[in-house]
């Protein structure tokens, strides 16, 4: 499920549907008789894997719709002679990456398009006769390149860069390499400047790690190797920045899994949920004041939504739907649109998926709208201009994106890096003090990468400042 000209749109498998956000508004797009990948946004468009022959989900083919039956076009069959299992898809710079099978004995290869037949091509052969899948994935943009986890034949599972191109998608670490498993990064989350990640060590146990894109700066941050059951390491899953602190689940040997916090230090990673039984959060999201997942009721132990302020007192269900028999189990990933949070759940584990909304009621409408959610991506001028020796930029960004402002010299040398981190939707001012470089003219230049990926885009200005001493 995505957003597309303020419209959801979602598929059900064999049907493709847009939504205003009520049943009414509620109508199929276009039948197609198999589709299981995510959706993306790109130049307007929606992007997806499907089928459209078959009734096995060979997912052999790359689509795209701009929300009207006639506008839902095939964009390439991969894989011709079979499967292609196209999934993992990502937007990042104006490029489509997914994984594939190519038809040729390489299977779950690392593929980029840019929406066209011609321009959808694989990005790099990587041969990983282990496991047979090379199954790149948790692609996600730092430093002005995408980082993402991938298999290969001599290192297992590593963490890997790409700019776009072969030659410059290229290994990053290659750490633990004979423990089965590498370093098999997850759940990439960039905080103050580095990349977070859930990690294999050496004993093949799972910890919270942290990098600076080099192999040298790629550390254990949280340890934890006395679990029982056979479980090993911290586990952290589904990691994301609230309130300025990273969030997540984690494992230790009294309470299961609950919902811990981190500063990104390991003093500073302390766990904030001990409920009786393993609460299990999953698919945390920061959506307006709250944080959002997915949970186990500790009283009946189903898996329902939870909100939370980043507090065990303040993390609670939310009277959820119910048919008098099962949970109301929220799926797939959240999609805010409208000042609501939309999502698919079901009664139960095999009910039918119903299109569902988590309205905050700490906030009324009222209230959001008087916080100015921004519509679009805006770079303003800098105030004062001119100035001495420090002045304002502010900038808006209508989604949750990675944000990159940074200010150049005429030259095209990097002065210095104001924001390089994930922010939620909203307006913000960052101030520059510039009182150890010399006079002259400037450049401040904003880069924004909505984060799920094709939300709304991508977005690149850059404005010029002057500097009198």
């Amino acid at each position: 499920m995505t957003v597309l000209n303020n419209l959801l749109i979602l598929n059900n498998k064999t049907q493709l549907w847009k939504s205003d956000g009520t049943a009414e508004g509620t109508s199929v797009i276009k039948k197609i008789t198999n589709q299981y990948t995510q959706l993306v946004v790109m130049n307007n468009k929606v992007y997806f894997g499907g089928d459209s022959t078959s009734s096995n989900p060979a997912i052999d083919q790359l689509w795209e719709t701009d929300g009207t039956a006639s506008g839902t076009k095939l964009v390439k069959t991969i894989n011709p002679s079979g499967a292609a299992h196209i999934g993992t898809m990502y937007v990042y710079g104006g490029k489509i990456y997914f994984y594939a099978w190519d038809g040729v004995g390489y299977y779950g290869q690392p593929w980029i398009s840019d929406g066209t037949t011609a321009g959808t091509t694989e990005l790099k052969v990587v041969k990983s006769t282990l496991y047979n899948d090379a199954n790149p994935s948790s692609y996600t943009p730092y430093n002005g390149k995408l980082y993402f986890s991938m298999w290969d034949d001599s290192s297992a599972c590593q963490l890997w860069v790409t700019d776009g191109t072969p030659d410059g998608t290229l290994k990053v670490t290659n750490l633990n390499p004979k423990n089965g498993f590498g370093l098999s990064p997850a759940s990439l989350t960039v905080f103050n400047s580095k990349l977070f990640f859930r990690g294999y060590d050496e004993n093949k146990d799972s910890q919270l790690w942290s990098t600076d894109g080099t192999a040298s700066g790629t550390i254990k941050v949280k340890v934890d190797s006395t679990l029982p059951n056979g479980y090993h390491g911290f586990w952290p899953n589904s990691i994301v920045v609230y309130n300025n602190k990273l969030y997540m689940s984690g494992f230790d040997t009294i309470a299961g899994t609950q919902l811990w916090r981190s500063d990104g230090t390991t003093e500073g990673t302390i766990k904030v949920t001990n409920f009786p039984k393993s609460f299990s959060p999953s698919k945390l999201y920061s959506f307006q004041d709250k944080l959002i997942m997915t949970g186990n009721n500790t009283v009946i132990y189903a898996v329902e939504l939870f909100a939370s302020d980043g507090t065990a007192a303040g993390t609670v269900c939310p009277t959820p739907p119910a048919n008098g028999v099962d949970a109301f189990i929220p799926w797939q990933r959240w999609v805010p649109f409208n000042n609501s949070l939309y999502y698919r759940a079901a009664y139960g584990y095999f009910g039918d998926y119903q299109l569902c909304r988590f309205v905050n009621n700490a906030v009324s409408v009222k209230e959001i709208q008087k916080k100015d959610f921004p519509e679009a991506f805006v770079l303003f001028q800098n105030y004062p201009n001119p100035f001495n020796p420090s002045t304002s930029i502010s900038f808006s960004i209508p989604s949750r994106s990675f944000v990159s402002l940074k200010v150049f010299d005429l030259l095209g040398r990097e002065v210095a890096t104001l924001v390089n981190e994930q922010k939620p939707a909203g307006t913000y001012t960052q101030k520059w003090n510039a009182a150890n470089v010399s006079s002259g003219i400037y450049f401040y230049r904003l880069v924004a990468n909505a984060i799920p990926s094709g939300q709304a885009g991508t977005f690149t200005e850059t404005k010029k400042l002057l500097l009198l001493k």
